[in-house]
């Protein structure tokens, strides 16, 4: 199948009608769209984004009136949350139509729709006599598109047709709002911060939490990653060779090759608009990881943060003392931003450098502000390092003594990945190398 690239409506009209994919632009990200009230053509999406059934789709409608051509009865909140945000990027919970295919709502007893503000597919929309079911066009869980070429650097040759609409607006998913027992729900941080709808809402909106029963899109743990282990949250991002960066404004005085800034003047405007095709370079980029600075959580930044958030891979780091001082092992542990070191030594004491046995290694630890824990069981470390992540934001393994050149512990690290854990282990000269290999190699070998 050849996948054209156009702004060809009719076309779209066509497909869709004959129950096609076809990938459309919104202001958000591109989705892939479906006439929602056909089954099969419903699945066909939830096939081509291997997505699973129980994630419910987004609707498309042009406007407010077409929800009510569906006969759904639409609450006051909802009412004035449209007559000022749709068509835009708000997404609202409502109940169901049974004109609409039933895996679309993932047996749920509610709806997701939406009016997409994007020109073209607003004319698409008004050439149908049926909404659209359209979720972000990228296989499940993998960075979301904004662009025509990020679509079909995806499903090449799988869907005929890819309306072609520029660079999305805002870049970044809709905010998604709902009410359950008389409460006003945001199950989605998006475009739409969520102080403007509590300023039209008059009441503080609630969040409700990561569950493994989604009731809305985009509420799995683990959602828009690009290929690459991505590591969020860093106050200042270490600057490693292999390594994409990722900054939200330009740092001073640097310079790296794979150095990116989500924003020349740091406005979380458009480090939302630049985001996901900053993350879609990066996996482009001859580099192993990409690292990314903190974003701040308030306003529009609670939208990035949350993806950013649900894009970071579960790591940890290993590190080896070796004949390190203090000092040195100290500024490693500071450089990594380690908040908590996981011993596994069976014996945790140095014969011949005295600050690594455990007893002062603790107490140093304390003094700068690092948690110590000492596991050495390997079967219960998986639990400890699960437990220690949901407190501290890296957690470094510490090993034993040994060649300063070794990577520490590979089949243990191999035991790890298994686990889904990513391992980076810190070098005794500094620098990061991502465990990739099955078994032991020198670190001078190529994998």
């Amino acid at each position: 199948m050849e996948t054209r690239v156009s702004t060809d409506v009719e076309a779209a009209v066509a497909l869709l009608a004959a129950d096609e994919v076809v990938a459309i632009p919104t202001e958000t990200v591109y989705g892939l769209a479906a006439n929602a009230t056909s089954p099969q053509a419903v699945e066909k999406v939830f096939r081509l984004k291997a997505r699973p059934a129980s994630d419910p789709l987004i609707v498309h409608v042009r406007d407010a009136e077409a929800i009510e051509e569906l006969g759904i009865a639409v609450p006051l909140w909802a009412r004035r949350l449209m007559s000022l945000f749709w068509p835009g990027p708000l997404t609202l919970l409502l109940p169901k139509s049974e004109r609409i295919a039933p895996q679309v709502s993932a047996g749920l007893p509610h709806l997701a729709f939406r009016a997409p503000a994007h020109p073209l597919t607003q004319e698409l929309l008004k050439h149908l006599s049926f909404p659209l079911a359209a979720p972000s066009a990228n296989p499940f869980g993998h960075t979301s598109p904004t662009t025509a070429e990020h679509v079909k650097r995806y499903f090449d040759r799988q869907i005929p047709l890819i309306l072609d609409g520029g660079p999305c607006q805002a870049g970044i998913e809709s905010t998604i709002i709902g009410e359950e027992k008389g409460r006003f729900i945001l199950y989605r941080p998006g475009a739409i911060s969520r102080e403007q709808i509590e300023e039209v809402l008059g009441e503080k909106l609630h969040v409700r939490s990561t569950t493994s029963v989604p009731k809305t899109p985009g509420q799995f743990a683990r959602h828009y990653a690009p290929k690459k282990p991505l590591l969020y949250g860093w106050k200042t991002p270490p600057i490693e060779a292999n390594a994409s960066l990722i900054f939200l404004s330009p740092p001073e005085g640097l310079n790296h090759s794979y150095l990116h800034s989500l924003s020349l003047n740091g406005t979380l405007q458009e480090a939302a608009h630049t985001l996901y095709a900053t993350l879609h370079r990066c996996d482009q980029e001859p580099t192993e990881f990409i690292l990314v600075q903190q974003i701040p959580s308030t306003g529009l930044g609670e939208a990035l943060h949350d993806r950013l958030h649900r894009a970071h891979t579960r790591s940890v780091f290993t590190i080896g003392h070796s004949n390190h001082s203090w000092g040195e092992f100290l500024a490693l542990l500071r450089r990594y931003e380690i908040g908590a070191l996981v011993d596994i030594r069976k014996q945790p004491y140095s014969r011949y450098v005295p600050h690594f046995s455990q007893g002062p290694l603790q107490k140093s630890l304390h003094e700068a502000g690092i948690a110590y824990e000492w596991q050495p069981l390997p079967k219960k470390l998986p639990f400890t390092l699960s437990r220690a992540l949901q407190e501290y934001l890296h957690v470094v393994i510490l090993c034993a003594e040994g060649e300063p050149h070794r990577c520490h512990r590979f089949q243990l690290s191999d035991q790890l990945k298994q686990e889904g854990f990513t391992v980076l282990h810190i070098l005794p000269e500094g620098g990061l190398r991502l465990h990739h290999a099955p078994i032991s190699l020198e670190l001078g070998e190529k994998i």
